[in-house]
Order: structure tokens, then sequence, then C-alpha cells
């Protein structure tokens, strides 16, 4: 006579459920962390293209760094992300249409930080920037504006960069530009996270947040110096406010702005 199967009972049932909802439980922190270790990786490595491109202007341009800010050939202020000679250092031109967002201070997929969802948004292209790395202007700008006192067509000299190791050039960003003062995370991230560049410099915004530096990795951004290495640091590390206030020499300029 066959033996009659038995199915499982509800409490078996439970039981298993539970162990794999603990399972679960235990290894999502795990998962999470690495993703965002492979994605922080991504972003490494694109800032480490930027320092390379901007290693490789220098030396077609007698030393000098591609500037953040330049005067065009009609005397336009224009930023480094639309300079023809730096998209060509990284082929940004030869990528194909449908990845190109079409805007001189725009950058194909390939080029974004893959926790960037603000770039990745199209309607932020009425900003203007579609971007997700910004070069330091806190030597040049005057809090308030990007207009820098002309003229600025040139970066530093790669010779006269004291300390490069030491010296901030590009982080994560939404805008083409960060500030000292935009790395200010209760003023600026705390309030708006991943928000457009409108959404920084809205009236509601007291006071309002011009080239914001962006935490999206775990509260924190890579940050890559003048000497081509990068680092990971938490928003209390980029931005220090007794130093701030202060006016401590820190990693955020090369030479003094008295505007600051």
């Amino acid at each position: 006579m066959k033996k009659k199967s038995r199915g499982f009972t509800l409490i078996e049932l439970l039981v298993v459920i539970g162990v794999i909802a603990l399972l679960l439980a235990i290894l999502m922190p795990a998962l999470n962390k690495a993703r965002e270790l492979g994605q922080r990786a991504v972003c490494s490595n694109h800032l480490k293209e930027l320092m390379l491109a901007n290693e490789l202007y220098a030396s077609k341009h007698d030393g000098y760094y591609f500037p953040v800010c330049y005067n065009d050939a009609k005397g336009d202020a224009c930023s480094w992300p639309g300079m023809k000679s730096f998209r060509d250092l990284l082929s940004m031109n030869s990528y194909k249409k449908a990845e190109d967002k079409s805007g001189a201070l725009n950058v194909p997929d390939a080029f974004l930080c893959p926790t960037d969802k603000v770039s990745r948004n199209i309607s932020n292209i009425l900003q203007g920037v579609l971007l997700s790395y910004a070069y330091n202007f806190t030597d040049w700008a005057v809090p308030g504006t990007w207009t820098p006192p002309p003229p600025y067509s040139c970066g530093y000299r790669a010779d006269a960069v004291s300390r490069p190791a030491e010296k901030l050039a590009f982080t994560d960003s939404v805008d083409w530009w960060v500030v000292w003062d935009g790395a200010n995370y209760v003023n600026g991230w705390d309030k708006l996270g991943q928000a457009s560049i409108a959404d920084y410099r809205s009236p509601s915004m007291n006071p309002k947040v011009y080239g914001p530096v962006i935490y999206r990795h775990n509260e924190g951004a890579v940050i890559a110096f003048y000497d081509g290495h990068n680092e990971y640091r938490k928003k209390q590390d980029v931005f220090i406010q007794a130093d701030f206030d202060d006016k401590k020499p820190c990693m955020w300029w090369v030479k003094w702005n008295p505007y600051w």
C-alpha cells in the first residue's frame, strides 16, 4: 500500500518564511553597502578621468590647467564643460546621439555618477546643466554669483599649485561649479538632497545655495585633488563650519580670495 505524502504544515511554512526574512535582513545591508561601494568606484574613475584630461590639457597649454570659467572669442563668459578641447580629450562628442543630451554643459550618461538622479531627469535641462561633477570655483567666485572678476581665460599653472594632494579640484555636484559655502550641508543638502539647481537657488531657500556639493554617496562625496588622486569624505569632513567661520586655510582654496 502506497504511503500517503504529507504536505507542509502552516507552522513549518511560517518557520521557513521567518528564516528567509531573517536571512534577507542580515544580507540586505551588506548588499546595499557593496552596491554603494561599486557606485562610488565608478564615480571615482570618472573623477580620475577629469583630472587626467586636465593634465593632458596642461601639457598642451604651457602648463595651465583648463579654466573653470573663460572668455570665448566673443568675450562671453563660458564654463569648462562647454570647452571643445576638454570634450575632445574625453571623447564626449563621439558618443551616440541617443546618449547625448545636446547641451554645452551636458555630458553623455556614461559620464554621469551612477547615483545621480537629477542629471538623468531631462526636465532639468532647462537649467542648462546635466552634469554630475563640478570644478572648485572658490578661489575666483564672488559669493552669490558665478561671474568671476575678468579675465579668467586659463586655470592654474600646474607648478603653481602648492600641496596639490591637499587641494580640491572636482567633486560631486548638480552644477558645473562648486564653492566652499555651497558645501554647507546644513543649508543645502540636508534640506533638499538630490534637487535641481533651481531648487537650491529658489527664493524659498534662505540663504540661497550656489555651487552646491551633493552628498549622494551615503552622506558623503568623492573628491578629486590636483595631484590626481581622489578620496571619499563624509559631509562633516567636506564642510567644517569652524574652519569656514575662522577663514582657516583648507582644501577649498589654492590662493586666498578676499571675497571670502
